[in-house]
Formats: structure tokens, sequence, C-alpha cells
């Protein structure tokens, strides 16, 4: 019996995203995965006095976070049309891009000002100074996917390599258009398990 108790009990504190499928998910379910799950971190300023200041990011090639996304995007479009009546190519590209090769690259998305990524020098420092650190291990970015009509996200590519042996994965950022563009998010592993299995 004390068993049984203690296995409903793991069951009844099992966040949403486990339990249930992302189309099932309420509103602000959905609006709250992108802030409150443990694929979802804030870029905190490096040299921040400590006010609330972070800049959105997350971990867009982990399963939830890829179920979520088409979820909300399904939701969005369908309020002012059909999926047919919003093309857009680089979401597309980015998609086969996923489908192709997600196991072996970490795609972080971070909520840039729509201004600063039209400024070249800024995202050419984004480009060349932000990295994926893991342990002592510091991976620089392979690229990154740029926002497009219906995705307000920058999408940063990282060589997966031993990622998943690190206990956490540190991201030092250079993101512009922030006051202060030097920031850092960090992922604990040990938080990234989806039914049973790390996702990233």
């Amino acid at each position: 019996m004390a068993k049984w108790i203690a296995l409903l009990s793991l069951l009844t504190v099992a966040p949403y995203w486990e339990s249930a499928e992302a189309r099932d998910w309420s509103e602000e379910q959905l609006i709250d995965f992108f802030s409150a799950s443990p694929w979802c971190q804030p870029a905190d300023a490096v040299a921040s006095s400590g006010g609330k200041d972070g800049v959105t990011t997350f971990l867009a090639t982990a399963k939830p976070v890829q179920l979520a996304e088409l979820e909300l995007r399904r939701r969005r479009i369908r309020k002012v049309a059909s999926a047919d009546a919003v093309p857009d190519q680089a979401w597309d590209e980015y998609r086969e891009f996923l489908e192709r090769d997600a196991g072996k690259y970490i795609v972080l998305a971070v909520a840039i000002p729509t201004g600063a990524t039209q400024e070249a020098a800024g995202m050419a420092m984004m480009e060349n100074q932000s990295v994926m650190k893991l342990g002592k291990q510091k991976v620089k970015m392979s690229g990154y996917f740029p926002p497009s009509p219906t995705d307000g996200y920058t999408r940063m590519i990282f060589p997966k390599g031993s990622a998943a042996d690190a206990k956490e994965i540190i991201f030092e950022l250079y993101i512009p258009g922030t006051g202060m563009p030097n920031r850092m998010a960090i992922y604990s592993r040990k938080e990234m398990n989806y039914r049973g299995r790390l996702e990233m």
C-alpha cells in the first residue's frame, strides 16, 4: 500500500509537460512553459546589480520545446489565417535542419530585440563572442538562424559534443540591443529529463 501511495504522489506532482500532450495544455500553461520549464532560462547580465532583466532563452532542440513551439505556432496561425496563408521559408528551413541534424547540435533560441538583429556589427559580435561552456571546455557557435516573418527568435547553433555528460550547460552570450550585452544562461542537466530521457 505504501508503494502505491508513493507512486500516486509522484504522479500527482508531475509537471504538466510530462503528464499531458502540448495540444492539451491550456493557453496559460503553454505560455508559462517558455519561462518556467527547465529548458527555458533567462540570460542575465554578467555585470547586473541584481535586477530582473533576463533575456528569454530556451533550448529549441529539446523534444518538449519542439512540441510546445509547434503547438504555439498552430494556435497563433489559426487565429489569423490558415497555415498555407502564412508562408515562411526561413522557418521551413529551420525545421528541416532540426529533422536532419538535431542530434548533432544544440540550438539556443534567444529573444534579441528586433532592431538589433538588423545591425551587422552587433550580430557579428554575437556570433564571435558567444560560447557554450561544458566544464572547462568552450564551444563556439557554428552559426545561427536569424528571426523570420513568423518567428521572432535568433537561434544560435552549437555543436553538441559532450553536452550530455556535463553537469550543467553554461552559455556565455553577447546579446546586442540589451544595454548590457554580456550575459549568461545556465541549464542544469539533471533537470532536463523528459519522460525518462535527457533532452537538450
